[in-house]
């Protein structure tokens, strides 16, 4: 397993398209965070517009699978915001507004240091969606790691509690974010010193009404075994994708480092998470326990909630005390640890990837 390449303006490390017979989508490169890293060095001056008679675009940043990402001036008090705007194709296609829209919609209630803070969002008569967002200063959780770099372990550590908080409180909010990943994943602070993590990009979220269902969403590498197969979602989906995020934090690779395809889905969904202090000796036990039980193919082995895994890095931080329970045993409730689809259109996705697993 290799370290992805520096560039000055990362790329995609993870490519875009799944085998034609499992529909997925991947907003690897639809994240605000590039821009938000890249403006001064990489935007391009745009025509003037103004949104709802309130931000100026100045440059163009992005363009990313569905919206494009502007430098925007707030001609009210002449701060700067980042605009992301729904580019044509998308604003014509009903489900991709609406998922545009809804996910925006959500996120903007949600008010936590954690979690980006979209100020407005807007469905103009005479022009696309889009919402406005904080700008903020430092650098991806991607950049980084596609750059070959590690955060030193404390800093990881504190980062994945950082995460794991903002979380909690986008659950709590009725949102199953989807598709968390590193490019979703806001490093704030001085470039390999983050002093926060806040959680971006609600394009693929689902809330608690409006979203639908039996659809594959997310991105391929950090999806749960009921993702990958379109089956129900909930905040353990989420725990599943940062138990990959915190593996990939500590070690500096994906627990299956295979190119996006079926290969890699089949991985997914029946085998175990390799211990990563394979990769890492002086990984601390208690945080590949939490790596390993976040990564469990059946939800009910995973933890509970973004909250109990919150509880957990609390304890090895100091926070708190360790409850009762082991809560650092990683044995499965459920033995053994597979996945079971529960829906029809599950179980078909099951048979056309060709898995040999349960399908009580």
């Amino acid at each position: 397993m290799s370290a992805s390449p520096a560039n000055a303006i990362p790329a995609s490390d993870e490519p875009d398209e799944l085998d034609s017979r499992v529909r997925a989508i991947s907003a690897e490169d639809d994240s605000d965070s590039r821009v938000l890293l890249f403006a001064e060095r990489v935007s391009i001056e745009v025509s003037k517009v103004v949104l709802g008679g309130r931000y100026e675009l100045v440059r163009h940043l992005d363009r990313g699978a569905t919206a494009d990402v502007y430098l925007a001036r707030d001609l009210f008090d002449g701060s700067k915001v980042v605009a992301k705007v729904l580019d044509e194709k998308a604003a014509t296609t009903p489900d991709l507004r609406t998922r545009f829209l809804i996910g925006a919609q959500a996120a903007m209630k949600i008010c936590h240091p954690n979690v980006v803070q979209i100020l407005e969002v807007e469905e103009p008569e005479a022009y696309r969606p889009y919402s406005i967002m904080e700008v903020l200063r430092g650098e991806t959780l991607g950049h980084l790691l596609r750059r070959g770099e590690l955060l030193p372990a404390d800093t990881a550590l504190v980062m994945s509690r950082h995460l794991a908080s903002g979380l909690h409180a986008v659950h709590q909010a009725g949102i199953v974010h989807r598709d968390v990943k590193p490019d979703n994943i806001f490093l704030v602070g001085p470039i390999g010193e983050p002093t926060a993590a806040k959680i971006l990009d609600f394009g693929l979220a689902k809330c608690d009404a409006g979203c639908e269902e039996n659809v594959v969403l997310g991105t391929g590498q950090y999806m749960s075994p009921e993702q990958v197969l379109g089956d129900h979602v909930d905040a353990r989906s989420d725990v599943y994708a940062l138990g990959v995020v915190m593996f990939r934090m500590f070690t500096g690779h994906l627990p299956w480092d295979l190119e996006l395809g079926v290969e890699l889905l089949r991985h997914q969904l029946v085998s175990p998470a390799p211990p990563p202090s394979w990769l890492n000796e002086d990984l601390d036990p208690r945080i590949e326990a939490i790596i390993l039980r976040a990564l469990c193919k059946h939800p009910e082995n995973r933890f509970a909630s973004m909250q109990e895994l919150v509880d957990a890095l609390d304890i090895i931080l100091g926070i708190s005390d360790a409850p009762p329970r082991p809560i650092f045993d990683v044995s499965p409730s459920r033995v053994p640890d597979s996945y079971s689809p529960a829906s029809a259109h599950a179980r078909e996705n099951a048979k056309l990837l060709n898995v040999t697993i349960s399908l009580s």
